[in-house]
């Protein structure tokens, strides 16, 4: 996983792991706004815009051209998170969508987890309908060791992957499809 190879084709591609896959997926974000456009939805308020133009400074002599080829959105709960994917769904996109953390907010304690479950199932519906015009780059972490029954959604979602890696060793709680990503 140390060398990203840029996706290729409108598959859904998800990698499971803590900050270094999040390091991976900014990188990911770069390099596409290299090629042109370029949807990062923040699903869990993490991602730095730092490392994305210190990528973009080493990769380019115009890094705010790149820049500009990003378009962001964040989202802070999983009902926005829900309605930042309808929204970014209902448009024609036509460009790789990069989705950070896409668990995050599903793991609040004041969701209850059969909410959790059927906002999870219509956000990736969405997702799925995002890839009728482009590739779909998603990253979750763990649920937290006090939510191990949540590790039915990383399950969910790597079910429903085209391609999915596990970057860090699951918790006993949760067993996931391994496969390789970008190589």
């Amino acid at each position: 996983m140390d060398a990203i190879r840029l996706p290729t084709s409108n598959q859904l591609y998800v990698i499971v792991g803590g900050s270094g896959a999040l390091q991976r997926m900014l990188t990911l974000a770069a390099r596409l706004a290299l090629r042109g456009g370029v949807w990062v939805l923040d699903c869990g308020n993490r991602a730095n815009p730092l490392p994305v133009v210190r990528e973009l400074r080493r990769l380019t002599m115009d890094p705010v051209r790149a820049l500009a080829n990003i378009q962001t959105a964040r989202a802070f709960t999983c009902y926005q998170v829900l309605a930042l994917l309808e929204q970014t769904c209902s448009r024609p996109v036509r460009e790789p969508v990069v989705i950070f953390d896409l668990l995050a907010s599903f793991y609040d304690e004041s969701v209850r987890y059969d909410e959790g479950q059927r906002l999870l199932a219509a956000a990736l519906g969405h997702v799925r309908g995002l890839l009728a015009g482009a590739p779909v780059m998603v990253s979750v972490r763990p649920p937290p060791t006090d939510f191990p029954e949540r590790a039915a959604f990383v399950q969910r979602v790597c079910a429903e992957a085209d391609q999915c890696w596990v970057e860090e060793a699951p918790s006993a709680a949760g067993v996931y499809q391994q496969g390789s990503l970008w190589t």
